[in-house]
């Protein structure tokens, strides 16, 4: 209780037997299905005597058996080559059993693909650039803190843009293997970072392109969607709430097989917002989001999209007249379509045992306005934090 006053060499001791009579419990308890049972009784003997000579502070004593101690672990433990190893390894499968035990049922990391939650949060957005990246200590630094990339790509041969083949590195990067063939024959792949769809609707790269050797093929620069961590707990406990962003797995629901939109390239799961519980009555008018005839609570998202401000583009209507398994009905049309008609409205209805799922960047989002609620099974959990990049986003996600 008072070790603090003992003498050094008093303490010592005391901490060596402490370690000692430790070790000498674990290995019997590891070796007992290999030892007789006279060295499993001298071993259990050993271990009674340490209460009584640590209670009584014998320093005599303890030395004494910590000889004893090391004499028979060493005839019955000897050392080998690879305990260093042994130890390593179950340490590292520990580590992963326990990781693989937080994604499973714990937090899993999810990156965003897409920029349907903008300004909420940020998707992988290549935007064309006309300078030359900046020094590679600027990009360093930006990568690291902003999660942003610079890519140029200058052809070797050159050629006509044949084919785009899409891929992925680990579960983070896409990229796209655009193929050239010159006049000779001459084959030539160059990767582009981001996806298919985004090398030919961001960056204009589209099959039948010719480029002369030496030519830009691309120049960009990636902004990395923001990676958040899905609370996988919340959901066993408590339904989702209007407001909250949750994400869910996209298999079963109808419609999303064959309206195929952006946010399933790459991905089986999509982040949103959920906006309706079952039973509601969902409305959008331009630029509010009515729930039940009452202007959606939940988030302080709400306010700005109705307001417009801090960059949210409010609620929009959609040009589509074969939404999957829900009820449409605008109540009038207008030529051209103009999704931020203000006399006009579209309604649906949230079915049963599902939730209605929205973007925040509402004219660019393929959410549950095409496809339909979300069934309860489908839920993988809420958003909880933004982990990476070090932006204003940073944080707790709301």
């Amino acid at each position: 209780m008072f070790n603090f006053f003992l003498p050094r060499k008093t303490k010592a001791v005391l901490s060596e037997s402490e370690l000692i009579q430790a070790s000498l419990h674990r290995n019997r308890i590891y070796a007992q299905d290999t030892l007789s049972a006279r060295d499993l009784e001298t071993i259990k003997e050993m271990e009674d005597r340490y209460p009584d000579l640590l209670t009584r502070r014998d320093v005599e004593g303890l030395e004494k058996l910590n000889k004893e101690v090391m004499r028979l672990g060493n005839k019955l433990f000897p050392p080998s080559p690879w305990d260093g190893w042994r130890e390593n390894v179950e340490v590292f499968v520990v580590a992963a059993i326990m990781a693989l035990s937080i994604r499973t049922f714990f937090l899993q990391p999810f990156q965003i693909p897409t920029g349907s939650m903008e300004p909420t949060l940020f998707g992988i957005e290549p935007l064309l650039s006309t300078e030359m990246p900046p020094n590679i200590f600027q990009q360093a630094y930006d990568f690291v803190i902003k999660g942003r990339s610079y890519s140029r790509i200058v052809t070797q041969h050159g050629g006509t843009v044949v084919k785009m083949t899409p891929g992925t590195y680990t579960i983070w990067f896409d990229y796209t293997d655009v193929h050239l063939v010159d006049t000779q024959g001459n084959d030539e792949t160059d990767r582009i970072w981001i996806r298919p769809t985004d090398v030919r609707g961001k960056l204009h790269i589209v099959e039948g392109m010719e480029f002369k050797p030496g030519d830009v093929l691309a120049n960009y620069v990636t902004q990395t969607g923001d990676k958040v961590l899905v609370d996988k707990v919340t959901y066993n406990f408590r339904l989702p709430r209007r407001g909250e962003v949750f994400i869910f797995t996209t298999a079963g629901i109808a419609g999303l097989d064959h309206e195929r939109g952006p946010d399933q390239e790459g991905s089986q799961d999509f982040i949103k917002r959920c906006v309706g519980l079952a039973g509601d009555r969902i409305e959008v008018k331009p630029p509010f989001l009515y729930v039940n005839d009452k202007p959606a609570e939940g988030s302080p998202a709400f306010a700005k999209e109705f307001n417009q401000t801090y960059n949210y583009p409010g609620y929009c209507l959609i040009d589509f007249s074969e939404c999957t398994g829900v009820t449409r009905d605008p109540t009038r049309n207008t030529y051209p379509f103009d999704p931020f008609d203000k006399g006009n409205a579209q309604s649906y209805y949230v079915p049963t045992d599902c939730y209605w799922a929205m973007g925040d960047n509402s004219p660019n989002s393929m959410d549950s306005r095409f496809w339909g609620g979300v069934p309860r099974q489908n839920l993988i959990g809420r958003g909880y934090f933004v982990f990476w990049p070090f932006t204003s986003r940073w944080g707790w996600i709301k």
